[in-house]
């Protein structure tokens, strides 16, 4: 998360003009945990769903960095403001039958509105593996 516009900034001080438009506007989105609570929060455009969900008690967990283990899959309630899916995305769920189904790491933050359904958080059990 970057507080106070810091990516921007940064990329300004390297000489990297920031896109046009706000890039650090913060736009709401809902998570419902396994347990059935739902929590809104206020994620950046742009990010992913991992990302967005970092300031949750427990985030989505994720089992790689690259986006090809598939732990950070999630149940999409509503799409309004997340971004489709990439090529990579549609070639790690194939087969899948549920179309709402996408991958955290994938799925990106495009406007507000969304509801997301985690399947599962991060836990020190679910990296332990018991």
């Amino acid at each position: 998360m970057t507080p106070f516009g810091i990516r921007n900034k940064l990329k300004a001080m390297l000489g990297r003009p920031a896109p046009s438009g706000r890039v650090d506007e913060r736009v709401p989105i809902t998570f419902v945990t396994p347990d059935g609570v739902e929590k809104q929060v206020l994620s950046e455009l742009r990010y992913t769903l991992v990302m967005a969900s970092q300031t949750l008690e427990a985030p989505i967990a994720t089992g790689c960095p690259d986006g090809h283990c598939g732990n950070c899959v999630v149940e999409v309630l509503d799409a309004t403001g997340v971004s489709e899916p990439t090529t990579a995305e549609a070639k790690l769920l194939a087969g899948k039958p549920d179309k709402n189904i996408r991958m955290a790491c994938h799925a990106r933050v495009v406007g507000p509105g969304a509801k997301i359904k985690v399947r599962e958080v991060w836990s020190m059990e679910s990296m332990r593996g018991d």
